[in-house]
């Protein structure tokens, strides 16, 4: 007999659409998640993500297309962004007034320049704390652009960009 909180663990888990960026593909997939929201999963300890229909698009030279691979795992630390296809409903923590700062991510493949969005009480020079205390952080209005590779640039509402491949981040 299953536990009960095995029961509501299992309750708790979904598949939600993902794009995700690496230094060479950028894939589409489902990626498990616990209570509905990808917030929480991607920066939760666990090294790996589930994933499941799995196709990708290579970005490089040499990486191999795929289409409908039934399931697999994929390791954190070489995401570069990630991003759901639907929106998610705004978290329950969420507070109501909030600004938006300009801010270029860099890492050594790719950029992505949108807005970073803060508590509007928050003072500036917490700002970058604040981006940098989860492992992935959110860009919203983002672009995009793949280093080296004409052509390979796009815009999305939002993405969760890996910290640990970050080489600077800038604020305006």
């Amino acid at each position: 007999m299953a536990s009960p909180s095995a029961a509501f663990t299992a309750a708790n888990l979904s598949w939600n659409k993902v794009d995700v960026l690496t230094a060479y593909q950028r894939l589409t997939a489902e990626i498990q998640v616990r209570g509905g929201r990808l917030r929480e999963t991607i920066n939760d300890p666990e090294p790996l993500f589930h994933l499941r229909n799995v196709s990708a698009e290579p970005l490089l030279p040499g990486a191999v297309p795929l289409s409908g691979v039934p399931e697999g795992l994929f390791n954190k630390n070489l995401i570069g962004g990630i991003r759901t296809i639907e929106p998610e409903p705004p978290p329950a923590d969420q507070v109501a007034e909030m600004i938006r700062r300009y801010v270029m991510f860099q890492a050594a493949n790719f950029m992505v320049t949108g807005a970073a969005e803060f508590p509007k009480a928050t003072e500036p020079s917490m700002h970058t704390e604040i981006l940098m205390k989860a492992r992935f952080f959110p860009v919203v209005d983002a672009t995009v652009t793949i280093f080296g590779v004409a052509g390979k640039s796009w815009t999305q509402p939002n993405i969760w960009v890996n910290r640990d491949l970050m080489l600077a981040v800038y604020l305006g």
